[in-house]
């Protein structure tokens, strides 16, 4: 169960990347819409692909398009990636912000993990074809998911350069220092089909620049994956992470110069750690069952 998962976010990250660099110059019009499903069966190509669909009135609303997606695709090698009994309760666009509220039932609530990401990406990629549309909110009977309240845009799902180039961003990563965490800054270079979350992450796990500063990670430790949902970025890492922590602050400052470094991005604001795509109780001493936000006190001045 867990490999076909990390299969499957490991597709989709790819996935995103082509589908996204399709979607800047598409926006909707006439009566032949895109709408974007999983595929039923993703195990050697990409998670999510495209469905064209003719509809019958010469204007589509957002609403017609997630009710579509609802529906489900007329192509067998689809699949809709919601809960049976999902119902689309409301879907509007405020004009001032180009945002789409789309308030699904009560099942939509039942999704987690990736099959979450999924749903979500296919909804965001659908809507955000509209001329209108620039992101997306999705709530459950009035109500966002947990740690799911913010906005989502396509440079949410995936950060991709023009026309396949890599993209140079500047990264602030903390190692320990002392008793406390050290900032670093480093150009980072993001590759085609590699998400800014991924990027940053192997700049960290590849060490500091200074020999003042150090990363305390246990020897066998190997990322996993790295994925963003609605600012709440999930880290999964392999059983030495969890197996071979330090001891005392070590354990501590190693978890939040992870959750600092990400948390400088400006699609992340908290980080939920995972071991083998579980969830911890707790790290060095601080509870990680529930996502972590930043702590500059820990920061040395």
């Amino acid at each position: 169960m867990k490999q076909s998962f990390f299969v499957r976010l490991t597709a989709l990250t790819g996935a995103l990347c082509l589908l996204l660099s399709a979607c800047g110059g598409n926006r909707v019009g006439g009566t032949a819409e895109t709408l974007y499903f999983e595929a039923a069966d993703a195990t050697s190509g990409s998670v999510i692909r495209t469905e064209k669909r003719n509809f019958e009135q010469d204007t589509v609303t957002p609403a017609d398009l997630v009710q579509a997606l609802l529906d489900g695709p007329q192509d067998g090698d689809l699949t809709a990636p919601f809960p049976k009994g999902t119902i689309l309760r409301a879907c509007t666009v405020n004009p001032d912000t180009e945002t789409a509220s789309v308030d699904f039932s009560e099942p939509y609530g039942g999704l987690s993990g990736v099959d979450l990401t999924i749903a979500n990406s296919c909804v965001t990629l659908t809507l955000c074809q509209l001329s209108q549309v620039e992101a997306v909110t999705i709530t459950v009977d009035g109500q966002p998911l947990p740690f799911h309240d913010r906005a989502l845009r396509l440079s949410d799902l995936v950060l991709t350069g023009a026309e396949g180039e890599p993209i140079q961003v500047t990264a602030q990563l903390y190692y320990l220092r002392g008793n406390g965490l050290a900032k670093e800054e480093r150009e980072v270079l993001i590759m085609e089909s590699e998400t800014s979350v991924i990027a940053v992450l192997n700049a960290l796990l590849d060490g500091p620049k200074s020999d003042e500063d150090r990363l305390p990670l246990p020897d066998g430790t190997e990322l996993i994956s790295a994925a963003v949902e609605n600012g709440v970025c999930y880290v999964n890492f392999s059983a030495p992470f969890r197996d071979g922590a330090p001891g005392g602050r070590e354990a501590s400052l190693l978890l939040y110069a992870i959750v600092d470094t990400l948390c400088a991005l400006d699609s992340v604001s908290a980080v939920h750690l995972l071991v083998e795509g579980e969830s911890l109780a707790s790290y060095g001493g601080v509870p990680t069952s529930a996502p972590l936000e930043p702590d500059q006190t820990l920061v040395l001045p």
